[in-house]
């Protein structure tokens, strides 16, 4: 005799219901780092708010986003509750003319218009490959009594994205080239499932072949580094400061080196690095080898102790940091090595 599954309805919801305004309440909920994620994960790619309302012209942008992939670059995103209008679209094409180093567009609304679906397709077809476009509607909907649930649905996107994106990720994996890059891919595929077997709240969705590994802290242009060198023979851990060229982000916290350095328990590295746009805060573990996987146990403890202690640190500091000492722009400089 079988048994017989209870089986729930879904059930669309109004999205005013969560957010009774687009500008007040959808934009706000979408710039926070565990939704925007979400986001990422419908384009397949990672994203990191840098800006919410960001002033282009006459306008503002809905949100300015950076891609944390291999390729990075700022992402526009342009919300719009009801269905597309001829208004967005301009301003979505204004955007990508005003804000440097934008290769992705994403236009959200509750309904894409055939005509708008067209020319988001156009777009992607008479563009350079470097630019790609999405439209996207955001629906929320649930089960019985469940709370509701966002989901975007992808209608208009680069020719053939899906399939590329799968065979950039498959090239990723297997294109290998040099024995440090295979040591580095082994290294944080390990340390991705030292993460999950901790159920540390850091998580390292896709191993990559570099000697580092970058981490959300909470802000734009802040992030909690992670390095494994086989040539310096030294594992580390550093507050990376991605865009900083007037040194005032480093120079705010310099100027509580001691607080912080009681706070974390030893002393640090600052290196302000003179010249570069990126400065760091870190601390560093001498004679290993990230190539032993023996080692591995070890070093990723360390490694993760001290990624804990950098949060709990720096968080609230680098959050606390005057607009004078905001960083504006993604860096290009990965960490030295």
């Amino acid at each position: 005799m079988s048994s017989v599954i209870p089986l729930g309805t879904f059930e669309k919801v109004p999205l005013r219901t969560a957010w009774p305004t687009e500008d007040g309440n959808f934009t706000p909920w979408l710039a926070e780092p565990r939704n925007i994620a979400l986001l990422g994960q419908a384009l397949n790619m990672g994203l990191e708010v840098e800006a919410v309302e960001r002033s282009v012209g006459r306008f503002r942008a809905d949100i300015l986003a950076r891609s944390t992939d291999e390729a990075e670059h700022r992402v526009i995103i342009e919300n719009q509750f009801g269905p597309t209008d001829h208004s967005h679209l301009g301003q979505v094409l204004t955007y990508l003319g005003g804000v440097e180093e934008t290769k992705t567009v994403v236009w959200i609304a509750e309904s894409i218009q055939p005509d708008h679906r067209a020319a988001v397709d156009w777009l992607n077809a008479n563009t350079l490959e470097d630019f790609s476009f999405f439209a996207i509607e955001i629906e929320l909907w649930r089960i019985g009594p469940s709370p509701a649930a966002p989901r975007f649905n992808i209608v208009a996107s680069p020719n053939d994205w899906a399939k590329v994106a799968r065979t950039a990720v498959r090239r990723a994996e297997s294109a290998v080239a040099t024995e440090s890059q295979r040591v580095s891919l082994a290294y944080w595929t390990a340390f991705a499932s030292h993460l999950k077997e901790q159920k540390s709240s850091f998580e390292l969705k896709r191993p990559r072949a570099r000697h580092w590994a970058e981490f959300s802290i909470g802000r734009a242009g802040f992030l909690i580094d992670a390095t494994a060198s086989t040539q310096k023979s030294r594992i580390g851990v550093e507050l990376y400061m991605s865009n900083d060229p007037s040194k005032a982000a480093f120079r705010a916290l310099d100027a509580q080196r001691g607080l912080i350095e009681a706070e974390f328990g030893t002393a640090l590295e600052w290196q302000e690095l003179p010249g570069k746009k990126a400065s760091r805060i870190a601390i560093f573990r001498s004679g290993v080898d990230p190539a032993q996987t023996t080692q591995y146990p070890e070093l990723h403890r360390w490694m993760l102790e001290k990624m804990d202690r950098f949060r709990a640190v720096f968080a609230s500091r680098v959050k606390a940091l005057s607009t004078d000492a905001m960083l504006d722009a993604p860096g290009e400089e990965p960490p030295e090595e």
